[in-house]
């Protein structure tokens, strides 16, 4: 509901408001069930994470690792929905366990996540001694280059860690027959 009073519009009086529009009314249970959100208990936050590993499906980050490049930063992790419920509550479906997926807490809150400031050149250059010669070669490369080129196994690994839990578990199995491993 909105309803401006003097605070919001200084051509009403001191006592005076005015019902700009009317919102839902949550005393009557079936406009209330429109506006529910279903909240995950600690049981599906806990299969979930544990089915995921208690790795982010979007960046892979693990509980409690630091994220790369940012000494003494620890990930949180949360769980989040593949597609949001809003999407799905408008096609009709429901939510289930599928469409959860174990989320770090900047992949789920991006908006809310501030970036922190850049390394300087010493600190990144203190990391560049603990490095081979063959490791500072290809770091050379990727940096003359602008990107660290990504094999076809590694994009096929980003693209295959994203989907819902039954489809990993139904491309495992693919893989597995296709490579001749017995389960």
């Amino acid at each position: 509901w909105v309803i401006p009073s003097q605070r919001n519009e200084a051509a009403l009086a001191n006592d005076e408001y005015r019902l700009e529009s009317k919102g839902a009314k949550l005393w009557i249970d079936s406009e209330r069930a429109k506006h529910e959100k279903f909240a995950p208990s600690a049981r599906v936050r806990r299969f979930v994470m544990d089915r995921d590993g208690s790795r982010c499906r979007i960046c892979g980050v693990g509980v409690d690792e630091e994220y790369p490049g940012e000494s003494g930063s620890k990930a949180r992790l949360t769980i989040g929905h593949l597609i949001p419920q809003e999407r799905l509550k408008s096609r009709g479906a429901k939510d289930d366990l599928d469409n959860w997926r174990t989320e770090c807490s900047r992949c789920n809150e991006t908006v809310r996540d501030e970036a922190p400031d850049p390394e300087q050149y010493d600190e990144v250059l203190a990391g560049l001694k603990r490095l081979t010669s063959k490791e500072a070669g290809a770091l050379l490369n990727w940096m003359k280059k602008g990107e660290r080129p990504r094999s076809k196994v590694d994009q096929a690994y980003d693209r295959a860690r994203k989907l819902p839990y039954s489809q990993r578990v139904a491309l495992i199995s693919h893989l597995a027959k296709r490579i001749g491993e017995l389960n």
